[in-house]
């Protein structure tokens, strides 16, 4: 893929046209029109349009590097549905039928950044076991023999140490079309202050769960899936959190399914 082919993909990836990015960078339409020709090989405002366009500008100049990095890919995701769920809907079929054209586009332009590192870190999984107290129950801990492998460039962007990090597996459809059963998520145990929108690892009495969480006042949480036809928020006050031993474990910051 060369120069003129980046700026193309970049630009179409940030949904403007030629001239609305142009406009934006303070240069003329037909500069942008020649570099996307490949009539012209160089510029001086590649990192004014790898701004614009939301990307890389190392990678927008030589190819180097990813399109976009793991944390701009995860803020972009997060802002974009929590735009799309704030939104009106005719009916949760038309929310989900948003929800998975706009994941085909984020999918699209992430198939383009490949990592360089071929180096990973065995990240450990979330388990539910038995409550050795009660066996009708079950208690959450990290395994220390199931472990997924990640790429260690994907935790040194997030600036984020092996051992503050760990794996949790998708059960059932509440995330969906997001996150399928039986995909993968990595959350940051440092990271358990709710940030609207976001979604976190949560302990809900013993059984691992992952959805969106929303502040509520007096120190609460709403808790979104993603599929809301089947399954309607909750909301939790500090007591009823406490009740059901709700625990947030940490923000995820990577996750990966098969559609």
């Amino acid at each position: 893929m060369n120069l003129s082919d980046r700026i193309k993909l970049a630009r179409k990836k940030a949904g403007l046209t030629q001239s609305q990015l142009a406009e934006s960078v303070g240069i003329a339409q037909t500069a942008i029109s020649q570099l996307e020709s490949g009539k012209t090989l160089r510029s001086s405002y590649l990192v004014q349009i790898a701004r614009a366009c939301g990307v890389n500008s190392t990678w927008l100049a030589s190819g180097e590097g990813e399109m976009l990095s793991p944390e701009d890919v995860a803020t972009y995701f997060s802002s974009e549905l929590e735009e799309i769920l704030r939104g009106e809907h005719e009916d949760d079929a038309a929310l989900n039928s948003a929800l998975r054209d706009r994941i085909e586009e984020l999918r699209s332009a992430s198939r383009y950044a490949p990592s360089n590192s071929l180096l990973t870190e065995e990240i450990p999984y979330l388990i539910e076991l038995d409550d050795p107290r009660d066996p009708s129950k079950t208690v959450v801990e990290i395994s220390v023999k199931v472990h997924l492998d990640l790429n260690t460039e994907i935790l040194s962007k997030q600036g984020v140490l092996p051992e503050h990090v760990v794996a949790a597996a998708i059960s059932g459809n509440s995330m969906t079309p997001v996150l399928q059963d039986g995909g993968t998520v990595v959350a940051h145990l440092r990271e358990t202050q709710v940030v609207d929108g976001r979604m976190y690892v949560i302990d809900h009495g013993g059984q691992i769960r992952v959805k969106a969480l929303y502040r509520l006042p007096g120190g609460g949480v709403r808790m979104k899936s993603y599929n809301t036809y089947e399954h309607p928020d909750e909301t939790y006050s500090v007591r009823e959190m406490e009740d059901a031993n709700i625990r947030i474990m940490g923000r995820v910051f990577w996750g990966a399914s098969f559609y």
